[in-house]
Order: C-alpha cells, then sequence, then structure tokens
C-alpha cells in the first residue's frame, strides 16, 4: 500500500531556534493562577498565561511538556521517531512582515473637543454561517442507515459488510461520504476515487476547498441542535461496532486491503486543513482505534487462556497431548493476529494521534487525551508504559483547560487500579511537580478540584513528598469551595495520619486505652478525641500562618463607613470548619469541643516528665492562644449546622414522623438552647480577656436566637445572667467588632417577649453606665479646640461614644442624650459643661475636626482626633434621626408643643452648623469630608419626611421650618467631595474620567487659599492623606525590604489593590445613593446635582450605573407632567483627562454668551455635556 503523505498545514512553522529547541523541551503552554485563599479582605491573585493560537493551525504544536525534563528518562524524556521525521522536513518560512503605519507629524498636541465622548459602534464581527445537521431519510445511504433509527448499529454494520463482499470500491466510498456527511459537506466521493488511492489526498483537497467556499463555522458534532448532541456518540458507535464486525468475519486479518483503505482517506481527511473534516475524521479514527485495542484484549486474553490451558493439558497422568498441541496452536495464532493488530495500532497512532493530540482545536485535543486514557486501561500490553504515558503528561499543561481536565480525569482512572501503581512509579516522578501545580495554581477551580481528588490518590500510594501534602493540605482555605470540597478527604486524611502518629508516640491506642480505662475516649477530660482535635486545630495554625497576609482583617481609616466591613463577613476558619463538617465526626461532636475548651489546658502541673501516659497526652492537648481562638469557630460551626438540623428536621412534614419522634425533636431542641445559653457565659468567663475570643463567643448568641428556638420558654434568670455577661463584654471592651456583636445581641434580646423588661433594663444600665463615663472623661475641658487632650483621653472618649453609638443604634437616646446630670465631682461643679446635656458636649466634640491652616499635627493624633469628631458627629446623627422619628408620631397622633419643636430645632441647626464648619476647613478629598457629607445628607434627607405628615392639629406648619433644603454653597462643597472619591476610584481602578471644570463665576468667587477639587492629599498636608493608601504603602516598603517570594509579594499586592478599588467603589457608589437621595427627596438643587452624577456614569462601573438608574425612573416620570421653569444654573464644561489646556479660552468665551443670555429667565443654558 502506498504511504500516507501527511500535508503542510496551514499553521506557521517555528523559527529555526524555536525548532531546534523543542527537539529537547517541550514549552509549557498551560494556564495558571495563584490560588484565592478565604480572606476577610476581598482579594483576588488570578494569573493567567493563555497562549493563543491561530484558528486555521492544525498542527499548532501544543508544547505541553514541563520545561525541566531529566536526561536520564529518556522514555519520557525524548521524542518520538516519527516527531523528529516530520521535524527534520519542515522548512522554516518567515514571512514578510508589513511596515507599521507611520503616524502624521503636527506641530504642537492635538486638538481635541471638549465634549462628552460618545461610543462609537462596533462593527459587527463576520461570523461563518452554521452548518445544518443533515437530515437522515433526505440524505439516504448509510447516513440514513445510521441515524434514521429503523435499524440496530450492528444490523447496519452487517449489512455493509455484505455489499462490501459484493462490491469493495463501492462500499468504502460509502463509508467516506458518510464521514463527509457527519461533517457537514454534500460532496461525495466516487468508486474510482477509492480505487486511485494515490489520489486521496489531492481528493480531499478538493473536497475541503469546495466546502471551504461555504463559510461554516459550526458543523454537525459540535452543533447545539438536540440531534447533534447524539450524532457524535452515534458515530463512534457505529465505528467501533462496524471494526468489530470486520473482525468478526475475519476480514481484519485475511482482507487487510480494507482495513488499509479505510486508515488512507480516514488519516488523510484527519490532517485536513478544514475543521469539521479533521475533527470528525479524528472522531472516527479515535473510534476505530478504541476498538482495535478491544480486539487486542481480546486476542491477549485468549492466547493467555490457550497458552495455560495447553501448559496444564501436557502434564500429569491424564495428559491429553493432542489437545495440548492444538491450544497451543490456537495460542499461537492469536498472538500472530496479536502482533499483527499491534501494527495496524502502531500505524493508525503514529498516524492521527501524534499529530492529532496537539492540534490547534481544543476539541480534538480533549477527544485524543480521552482515548489515550481508554486504550491504556483496555489494552495495557501496548499502550500502559512510558512512552504513551508521556503524552497525558505533556496534555497536563496545555492551554484549554477542558484538555487539562480530561487528562487528569483519565490519570485518576488508571491511578484508581491498584495493580497499576508500580507502573506508574516513573511516570509519577517526572510529573509529579505539574500535578501538584494544577492543584495549586491552575486558573480554572473544575481543574483544580479534580486535581485534587488525583493527588489524594498519590498520597494513598504514598506518592507525595511531605511539602507535596502540605501544598495541597492548604487548599483547604480555598476561595472556590468545589476546591475546598475536593480536598476534603486529602485534608482530614492528612490529620489522621497527623493523630494516628501521635498515638502511636504514646505507645498505640492499646497502650492509652489500657493506661486510662474508660477516660480514653471521655470527653470531659484530656484524652484522644482531645488529642485529635488538637491535631486538627493545629494542621489548621500552620496553614493559616503559611500566608499571614490573607488572614488579615481590613481595617483601616476613622470609623466604620471608612472601611469594608470585614467584621461583618465569616473568618477563614468558619468556612474551613462548615467545609469539614459534613465528612469529620470530631467536628460533629461540639459537646467535646466545648468541654475542651472550657478545660485550662495551661495548668503547668503536668509536664509529662514522668513519662505517664496520661501527663503525656495532656501535655499534647495543650492548645496555644491562636487554637483555642480557631476551636472557638470550629464549635461556632459545630453548634449552628446542629442547631440547623434541629430545625430543618423539625420542619419536615409531620407525616413522616410519628408524635414520639416529635416529641423527642422538641425536647433536643429546647435542651440545646438551653445547653448553649448555658454555655456562652462560662466562654466568656474562660475567654473574655481577648477581643477575638469574645467575638467568636458572642456570635453564639445568634444561635440562641434563631426564630424557632424562640417559641421555646427559656428560664429568665438564665438569659439574665446571659445579658449580665454580655452587658459587661460591652462595657469593658472597645473593639468595633465587639461592640457590635454585642449590640446585635441586646437588639435580639429585645424581640423575646418572654423577657418582658429585662432586656430593657439592661439597654438602660448601660447607657448610665456610658455616660457617667464619658462625662468623667470630658471634665472641665474646652471640647472645641482642637489638640488640648491627651492621647489617652481621646482613645477613652472615643471609645466611649462609639458605645453610645451602638446604643443609640439599637435605642432611642433623646431621653438619654437631652437630660442634664447633675455634678457629682468637684471637676463637674466646677464646669457648668460636663453637667449639661450630654447631646451639646457631643456637637462641641464635632468641632473638634475643624482643621486650622497651617497647623502641624502628629499624622497619628491627628487621626485619632478625627475619629473621635466623626464618632460624635455619628451619635449626634442618630439622636436628629430618632428625634425626628418622635416628631412625626406625635404630630399625628398628638399636638407637641412649640417649645419641643424650638429645641429640636436649635439641636438641629447646630448640629448641621458643626458639620458645615468641618467641610469648610478640610480638603474635598480628605476621608473625613465624606463621612461629614454623608451625615450632613442625612440629616436633611430625614428632614425632608416632614413634608408628607399629615398633623393630627389641622393648619399646623410650624414644624417645616425643620425640613430644610441643603444651601447653594453646601451643595458645592458636596459635589467637590463626590468629585473627589469619583477621581479616587478612577486612580485606584485604572479608569479614564471626564473631569468637570468650574465655570468662570465659580472661578471669580474661589478663596484664594481653597485648593482644586482633584488635588491630591498625599501631596498636601499630612492630616488630610488618605489612611487607607499610606499604611498600605508602609506596609508594602516593608514587605518589600524582606526576602519573602516574589509571586507571594505580587499575590499580597494584588490583593491590597483589589481591597483599595473595592473600597473606593463602595464609598462612590454610598455617596452617589445619597445625593440620588436628597433629589428624590427634594433637598438639593436638582439639576446641577444630577448633571454632575451623570457625567461619568457610564465609565464608573455596573454598580454606579445602577445608582443611576433611580434617577433615570424620576425623569422619565417627570416628562409625563407639565415642564417645570428652573432658574439658570451655571455650565459644566466636561473634558477629558487628555484635553489640551488651550481650550480654555474656548470654553469662557462660550460662558460669556450664556452670561448674556442671563436676561432670558425662561431659556434654558445648553450645556455642552449634550444630551
Amino acid at each position: 500500500m502506498p504511504g500516507v503523505l501527511l500535508p503542510e498545514m496551514s499553521s506557521p512553522p517555528p523559527d529555526n531556534d524555536e525548532e531546534v529547541a523543542s527537539t529537547n523541551k517541550r514549552r509549557s503552554g498551560r494556564v495558571s493562577k495563584k490560588p484565592e485563599f478565604l480572606v476577610t479582605e476581598p482579594a483576588s491573585t488570578k494569573r493567567k498565561r493563555a497562549a493563543p493560537h491561530d484558528d486555521d493551525d492544525v498542527n499548532g504544536a501544543e508544547d505541553t511538556s514541563d520545561e525541566d525534563e531529566d536526561d536520564d528518562e529518556a522514555e519520557y524524556d525524548e521524542p518520538a521517531e516519527e516527531e523528529l521525521r516530520e521535524r527534520r522536513a519542515k522548512k522554516t518560512k518567515n514571512g514578510t512582515k508589513r511596515p507599521a503605519a507611520k503616524k502624521p507629524k503636527t506641530n504642537g498636541a492635538p486638538v481635541q473637543i471638549p465634549i462628552r465622548s460618545t461610543p462609537m459602534k462596533k462593527r459587527p464581527s463576520k461570523k461563518g454561517k452554521a452548518s445544518t445537521v443533515p437530515n437522515a431519510k433526505e440524505v439516504g445511504g448509510l447516513y440514513a442507515e445510521v441515524f434514521s433509527g429503523g435499524k440496530a448499529i450492528e444490523e447496519v454494520a452487517s449489512n455493509w459488510m455484505q455489499r462490501f463482499e459484493q462490491h469493495e470500491s463501492n462500499a468504502l466510498a460509502e463509508i467516506v461520504n458518510f464521514v463527509l456527511k457527519c461533517a457537514g459537506c454534500e460532496s461525495e466521493v466516487t468508486n474510482y476515487d477509492i480505487e486511485d488511492v494515490d489520489g486521496a489526498t489531492t481528493k480531499v483537497s478538493d473536497l475541503q476547498d469546495e466546502f471551504q467556499t461555504q463559510n461554516v463555522s459550526d458543523y454537525p458534532i459540535i452543533a447545539k441542535t438536540k440531534f447533534a448532541t447524539t450524532l457524535k456518540a452515534t458515530l463512534v458507535e457505529f465505528f467501533g461496532v462496524l471494526v468489530k464486525t470486520i473482525d468478526a468475519t475475519g476480514a481484519l486479518f485475511t482482507s487487510p486491503e480494507l482495513i488499509d483503505n479505510l486508515h488512507v482517506w480516514l488519516t488523510t481527511m484527519t490532517s485536513a486543513q478544514n475543521r469539521p473534516f479533521r475533527h470528525t475524521a479524528t472522531v472516527a479514527s479515535l473510534a476505530v482505534m478504541t476498538a482495535l485495542t478491544e480486539i487486542g484484549k481480546d486476542l491477549a486474553g485468549a492466547a493467555a487462556t490457550a497458552q495455560r490451558q495447553s501448559e496444564n493439558m501436557s502434564k500429569g497422568k491424564g495428559a491429553n497431548k493432542k489437545r495440548a498441541s492444538g491450544l497451543l496452536q490456537d495460542a499461537t495464532a492469536a498472538q500472530q493476529k496479536q502482533a499483527a493488530l499491534d501494527a495496524i495500532l502502531q500505524d493508525w497512532f503514529d498516524t492521527v494521534f501524534i499529530h492529532r493530540y496537539r492540534d490547534v482545536d481544543p476539541k480534538i485535543r480533549v477527544d485524543c487525551a480521552q482515548a489515550l486514557g481508554d486504550w491504556i486501561l483496555a489494552y495495557p500490553d501496548v499502550f500502559f508504559d512510558g512512552a504513551h504515558l508521556r503524552y497525558l503528561g505533556w496534555v497536563l499543561s496545555d492551554s484549554h483547560w477542558p484538555a487539562r481536565f480530561e487528562v487528569v480525569k483519565q490519570l485518576r482512572r488508571l491511578y484508581e487500579k491498584k495493580d497499576r501503581l508500580a507502573g506508574l512509579k516513573t511516570f509519577t516522578e517526572r510529573f509529579r511537580a505539574r500535578m501538584v501545580e494544577m492543584a495549586t495554581l491552575d486558573s480554572e477551580p473544575t481543574v483544580r478540584a479534580s486535581a485534587v481528588e488525583l493527588l489524594d490518590l498519590l498520597r494513598q500510594a504514598g506518592f507525595l513528598e511531605p511539602d507535596d501534602i502540605d501544598a495541597v493540605g492548604r487548599l483547604i482555605f480555598d476561595s472556590e469551595s468545589r476546591v475546598r470540597k475536593a480536598v476534603v478527604h486529602f485534608f482530614s486524611s492528612s490529620v489522621q495520619e497527623i493523630y494516628e502518629g501521635k498515638v502511636e508516640e504514646l505507645g498505640g491506642e492499646e497502650a492509652v486505652t489500657e493506661e486510662l480505662g474508660d477516660s480514653a475516649e471521655s470527653a470531659e477530660q484530656p484524652g484522644l478525641p482531645w488529642l485529635h482535635l488538637k491535631c486538627l486545630v493545629e494542621v489548621l495554625d500552620i496553614y493559616d500562618q503559611f500566608d499571614p497576609e490573607m488572614s488579615k482583617h481590613a481595617t483601616r481609616g476613622p470609623g466604620d463607613n471608612y472601611r469594608l466591613h470585614a467584621e461583618e463577613l465569616e473568618s477563614r476558619f468558619i468556612i474551613v470548619a462548615e467545609t469539614l463538617y459534613p465528612s469529620m465526626d470530631i467536628v460533629k461532636d461540639w459537646d467535646t469541643l466545648a468541654k475542651y475548651l472550657l478545660y485550662d489546658t495551661s495548668d503547668g502541673g503536668q509536664n509529662g516528665v514522668s513519662g505517664d501516659i496520661g501527663s503525656q497526652l495532656r501535655t499534647s492537648c495543650k492548645l496555644s492562644d491562636r487554637e483555642e481562638f480557631i476551636l472557638l469557630e470550629i464549635l461556632n460551626v459545630s453548634i449552628r449546622q446542629h442547631v440547623s438540623n434541629l430545625v430543618d428536621s423539625a420542619a419536615e412534614k409531620k407525616g413522616k414522623k410519628t408524635k414520639r419522634q416529635r416529641d423527642d425533636l422538641a425536647d433536643e431542641q429546647e435542651s440545646t438552647a438551653r445547653e448553649i445559653t448555658t454555655l456562652i457565659p462560662q466562654l466568656l468567663k474562660r475567654f473574655g480577656d481577648s477581643p477575638q475570643t469574645v467575638l467568636a463567643v458572642l456570635r453564639l448568641e445568634r444561635i440562641v436566637s434563631l426564630s424557632a428556638f424562640s417559641d421555646f420558654q427559656q428560664d429568665p434568670s438564665t438569659y439574665k445572667n446571659l445579658l449580665d455577661d454580655i452587658e459587661k463584654q460591652f462595657l469593658s471592651h472597645g473593639s468595633d467588632e465587639v461592640l457590635n456583636e454585642a449590640s446585635r445581641a441586646l437588639l435580639r434580646a429585645k424581640a423575646y417577649t418572654d423577657l418582658g423588661d429585662v432586656t430593657e433594663e439592661k439597654i438602660d444600665e448601660l447607657w448610665d453606665e456610658t455616660l457617667e463615663t464619658f462625662r468623667r472623661l470630658v471634665g472641665s475641658k474646652n471640647l472645641t479646640v482642637r489638640g488640648n487632650l491627651t492621647s489617652k483621653v481621646v482613645d477613652g472618649l472615643t471609645k466611649t461614644i462609639a458605645r453610645i453609638e451602638r446604643l443609640a443604634a439599637i435605642s432611642n437616646p433623646v431621653p438619654h442624650l437631652d437630660v442634664a446630670t447633675a455634678a457629682t465631682t468637684k471637676s463637674q461643679r466646677q464646669s457648668t459643661a460636663a453637667s449639661g446635656p450630654a447631646l451639646d458636649l457631643l456637637t462641641s466634640l464635632i468641632r473638634r475636626a475643624v482643621l486650622e491652616p497651617d497647623v502641624q499635627e502628629d499624622r497619628s493624633y491627628a487621626l485619632a482626633e478625627d475619629t473621635l469628631s466623626l464618632t460624635a458627629a455619628r451619635v449626634v446623627g442618630f439622636y436628629t434621626l430618632w428625634s425626628l422619628s418622635n416628631l412625626r408620631t406625635s404630630l399625628e397622633e398628638s399636638n407637641p408643643p412649640d417649645s419641643a419643636i424650638d429645641s429640636l430645632a436649635t439641636s438641629r441647626d447646630a448640629f448641621i452648623s458643626a458639620l458645615i464648619e468641618v467641610l469648610a476647613s478640610r480638603l474635598p478629598s480628605a476621608p473625613i469630608a465624606t463621612d461629614i457629607s454623608l451625615i450632613l445628607l442625612d440629616a436633611h434627607i430625614a428632614g425632608a419626611s416632614l413634608r408628607g405628615v399629615t398633623p393630627k392639629q389641622k393648619g399646623r406648619e410650624d414644624f417645616l421650618a425643620l425640613a430644610l433644603d441643603v444651601s447653594p454653597d453646601v451643595t458645592t462643597v458636596g459635589l467637590k467631595v463626590f468629585g473627589a472619591q469619583e477621581q479616587r476610584f478612577a486612580r485606584v481602578t485604572g479608569r479614564h474620567i471626564e473631569k468637570v471644570k468650574e465655570g468662570r463665576k465659580a472661578r471669580k468667587n474661589k478663596k484664594p487659599e481653597e485648593r482644586p477639587v482633584d488635588a491630591d492629599p498625599m501631596d498636601e498636608d499630612e492630616l488630610d492623606k488618605d489612611p487607607e493608601e499610606s499604611d498600605a504603602e508602609v506596609h508594602l516598603d516593608a514587605e518589600e525590604s524582606s526576602d519573602e517570594d516574589e509571586e507571594e509579594e505580587e499575590g499580597a499586592r494584588e490583593a491590597r489593590h483589589m481591597h483599595r478599588a473595592l473600597t473606593a467603589e463602595q464609598r462612590l457608589c454610598e455617596f452617589g445613593v445619597k445625593l440620588v437621595m436628597a433629589i428624590l427627596a427634594g433637598v438639593v438643587d436638582e439639576k446641577p446635582v444630577r448633571k454632575r452624577l451623570e457625567v461619568n456614569k457610564m465609565k464608573l462601573g455596573a454598580n454606579y450605573k445602577e445608582v443611576i438608574k433611580l434617577l433615570e425612573e424620576k425623569k422619565k416620570g417627570k416628562k409625563e407632567g407639565k415642564p417645570k421653569v428652573e432658574k439658570k444654573k451655571e455650565v459644566l464644561v466636561v473634558e477629558s483627562e487628555s484635553e489640551d489646556e488651550e481650550l480654555e479660552d474656548d470654553v469662557d468665551g462660550e460662558e460669556e454668551q450664556e452670561e448674556v443670555a442671563e436676561e432670558e429667565p425662561e431659556a434654558e443654558v445648553e450645556s455642552v455635556l449634550g444630551d
């Protein structure tokens, strides 16, 4: 038979240097990333290294093996001989490059029009038409027989064999045309084409040229139609049955020209440049090879069986030498057929798989990887060796993730066969590092999860190094749930091995049980369950400290509103515990966890010096502070999941349980709630010194507050004791996280009607205690003078006012802050301020944020002062909101006296005045300016709600004096602050936005000392420096000076950058929402504010677009009514960041013309912003 010449493909050949290098090593085309770990701040460290391909490339070299191949592993490192022949045959072609187009030179910068850019419509890409799946009845022939469903595949193959015996070339033409139809091609070959074997390449080239003119982008075996989903499977089944039918008739060996001719046409099509031809023919060829491997497996089995039977019959007294000779002949014949079949398989492998496993089409590469896995399992005598396994190893570095996923799946099938592990040892040593890399760094979570399951099999076989086990075990902290779930068995098995190792150090489980008796398994004292938990938290602690940057809270800046609310997110240990809970029984036993935590393992009386097993066990069970915290988080999850399971069981339909089962379940729920309520005070007593552990314990109170548990009668005295402990923690800790959690617990307690006034009494006690501390700290000091307090006093006041803020958020602060207190101390008697209403003291503290010009302050002290003022402002803001709400209720239900309204108006005016003073003294880009602006807008929006009140006393309107609008000057300042947030977000995220220039009149009225809106706080006074960016820079400098790995530093920088970007976007959208609410409430001049908000609405991301959508709805509503005549507003001129400064004169000219037009009050001035 003439040889098959593979045509030169359309892919450009490699350069000479690359070609020489590729003969020894293969370049990895993998895509990898650093894994995202569970953090309390958002982080993203994905890194991709994509290897783009030309769509027309056929043999696009997917050089997919790792670069560090060892010279002594020739079986895996040296390329196959057929690959070397192909490389030698290639000639380097250097294509000429088109010269770069010259840019016209101009005298100066290009002129840009100062208008808002309009996005141009993209020209639709030219897509090839989808190939329709041929209709079986219309096409007829073999295609109709296979896909019409009228006949079984076996019958179709049998009928074809009959036609082959009658006319070989016609029958082979049917096969080739069948493949063409499956590729979507309507052209056909004739029996004359089949007889001209040497012309197969030319004929296929003509067919694909004709098919190429149709510009088909989709073809049947990959189409998304209902029938196409089964077409590929049917195609594979047909060729498998056909080859087995050929073998059953004996034609496989008696008529070798049949399989040879089939080989010629299919392999020629697999090398076609046309993708539908190539892919369809490859699928058919792989199916043929799969059927041949199954035949080879049967032949090998038959030869071995006949050989064994022949040997048995030739031995012993009853030897049947004639029968043994016949069996030996059968074995020899089977071996000869097997050798012939192996030669056929090798020919197909060399001409199909060798070239297609690295095809540019990723779908073809996936099919090849799947087929090779099937061949290795089906016919290990030929394929289970290094020469074939290496292809799976090389595809591990494929740039297409489904190909990597497929080869990992095939490797899992191999490693699951325990009898094959010895043959995989060399392969494992060669590619183990790549498999670990895929599990830890692959960009696709599905691939990483599958790679973890593969490595679990390697761990069971003992093929992993300790460093590999740790690298995979750390994935328990991964942010992808699929990866975490996949690594659970791997992680728990590693912990189990460590536990078993420690038990062996104690003498073995039998020795421990014999020494300790029943206490060895006890939950009341140190025993084996505690040791198991110790191993768990010890491993988690080690893995967590491996990347300490990921464990830090995102707490920066003055006040809660200035940071991402990281304390609202569950810690990574909670997420890990939730992942481990279904699979680890030790995590489910919350009673053992609680007993272990309540036991003081730091008792130094037992040091194990005596060698006693009990003493050694107690020493081994000692917990560090971090391990205690981790165990508390695990306890939280264990109790929560236990309670959740009880609630879910109770929620099931009653018909599924008997009355006794329901009663038992209710009793268990009530007893669990009572045990948890008793457990929390004990844990607070044990771990009340650390804010971190207190926070973990207080979170348990949420579980008691589940709605399903509130129906049970709790013992009031027990819950009162719990509230006493919560009150104690509230007063003793200044951590924002602890205060938030304690205040939430009190708020939930208020919802319990069974507790009566117990909760209200506790809250009143907290008010009295906190205000007394506040007045004691204030003393006789002048609160409006910045810098006259020590750092210690400032810190104490800030923490105390933070407690007042939390109380004001859950209860009415008006009766507590309005009341003056009699002077009890000497300093209070000397100062009327300290004994006055706390509201006045807090309002005075706000003015401490007023920054005097040319005053130098220590940065840390300045931040502390700003935090103090901002906290006081939030408290007064809560007071204002509560007061206005109380007033609305009073107006609707009764007739409040005028003095109450006057008093509220006085306090409100003082509050607003203090906020405006702070804003006037600060840069718009200062962090505190944003918070003060938000509080100011909240106060005005709340006041506007009075306009919708219908008072009980008809005709009363004096309360409307509290519904004030924001003055134009304050609105201007607020828009400057918004602009600073907008520019900060653009700077952090690398966006290009349009800047809003001030009009001519605004520039004339601008004070000389007033700085620009976009002034960078880093270039100004240290007091207004952005603390978040500054802290990040200091932290970054420290990291760069360390000896950490460069890749980890890059990941940490990316994490901090992502955190800054998310924080900036949160602040921007929060401010935008407040401005939108102010527009809807009618407290700001709508036109300039709306115009300013819409300047960059298409450039600030999807979240900001949702903010602006609220305005769009209002705008549609206005069009339905009569248009309002508005006063003329100042023009906003938009400039691009790259705008030339020479355009300012033109803009000023436009403004002068608009100023002349002001005599026409009803004429609306056009804005250069456009519609």
